[in-house]
């Protein structure tokens, strides 16, 4: 194999693909790149066996054929190379001789035939959705992904496809998040999968806003296909909680309250929590929302915040970062905390003038 390709464009695609690498591997060729040459291209990929990334970017072909490299040292070396054409020329004994300008570096390979094949998905119809959908509804929720390995149907987000409708949800068991949309969404298909978290994060790195994505789907596998990449993954099997149970239903009370100020009234009232006592108390009576923070051996701190509100007095207590996820992520001017009493779970959710549903956040209280 010999190939010729501007050095940007390659360590492009190399940073890319290495996110998947893992930095220690039983399996050595699991912290390579694989490298095969099409006619004017050339396809990298990298997996960890769980999440698979391939890229095609397009180079000169001198000689076809197929190689694999560390990860690592080939995005090391490439960014220290001056701007100019990289060629990558495989000799004898899977050495790799690469030359930039003047420069002339070797580096051990290994045999190709030793990386894991990635599913290829021939045969199954792809869903097509579009890619600023796909990310802007992965940003809002993934953060919620519970990273305990014991409850492991939850350390992926669940996508569901229905009613040509996409609603995609997050817990950890403290909280939940749900977003949805339908535009662009096919009303034929349905379809119900957990995706693990790293091919979650991955999605939300690469995807752009414009084109669409295909997306295929089997028992237990999901690519997701655009702009000369493929991902695959691995699917978490299990069953993930009901969500529509989650959600409550009979709550009274309704505090509507300016998002930006919300957001840093809750990033001052962190400041003075900390591991021990992580918790601010929220109280509303009539058009005021109170909120205080007692730290043993840190101090305390209180606010009042103008609302929306004329329910009956009710106070409750949160872990303020589980209530700035959601502000972060509320692109609107503001936001309604929902609430029943001191014990029951609050919800959390852009306020608009016609009722919506497409972003709902419950997190569960601290007890006051």
């Amino acid at each position: 194999m010999r190939i010729t390709i501007p050095r940007q464009d390659l360590l492009d695609t190399v940073n890319k693909v290495k996110s998947v690498v893992s930095a220690k591997s039983a399996l050595p060729i699991l912290t390579h790149i694989l490298m095969e040459t099409e006619k004017s291209s050339v396809r990298l990929a990298a997996t960890d066996l769980k999440v698979s990334i391939e890229c095609t970017v397009d180079c000169t072909v001198s000689r076809p054929g197929s190689l694999t490299v560390s990860s690592q040292r080939l995005s090391s070396i490439l960014s220290e190379l001056p701007d100019e054409d990289v060629t990558l020329d495989l000799g004898e004994n899977n050495v790799i001789e690469l030359t930039c300008g003047k420069i002339e570096t070797k580096l051990f390979g290994m045999a190709p035939e030793e990386f894991p094949p990635i599913r290829s998905f021939e045969g199954i119809e792809p869903i097509y959705l579009k890619q600023g959908t796909l990310k802007k509804l992965f940003v809002k929720t993934s953060f919620a992904i519970c990273t305990d390995q014991a409850r492991y149907n939850l350390t992926g987000l669940l996508f569901q496809l229905e009613k040509g409708k996409l609603v995609v949800v997050a817990t950890d068991g403290r909280r939940m998040s749900l977003a949805s949309d339908d535009e662009g969404v096919p009303q034929e298909v349905e379809q119900k999968v957990i995706i693990p978290s790293k091919m979650i994060h991955e999605l939300e790195r690469l995807l752009d806003e414009d084109m669409d994505v295909a997306v295929y789907v089997d028992e237990s596998q999901a690519a997701f296909v655009f702009a000369r990449m493929r991902l695959v993954s691995a699917l978490i099997e299990g069953n993930f909680p009901n969500y529509e149970m989650v959600i409550p239903q009979k709550h009274d009370k309704e505090v509507v309250v300016e998002t930006a100020k919300f957001t840093e009234a809750m990033r001052r009232t962190r400041t003075m929590t900390n591991e021990k006592f992580n918790s601010v108390r929220i109280s509303v009576r009539n058009e005021v929302m109170n909120l205080k923070v007692v730290t043993p051996e840190v101090g305390e701190y209180e606010e009042e915040l103008q609302v929306e509100y004329t329910g009956d007095p009710v106070e409750i207590a949160f872990n303020p970062e589980f209530v700035l996820d959601v502000l972060r992520r509320t692109d609107v001017e503001k936001t309604c905390l929902i609430l029943k009493d001191g014990m029951s779970p609050g919800v959390i959710k852009p306020f608009t003038e016609a009722p919506q549903d497409n972003f709902v956040n419950v997190v569960m209280p601290i007890r006051i």
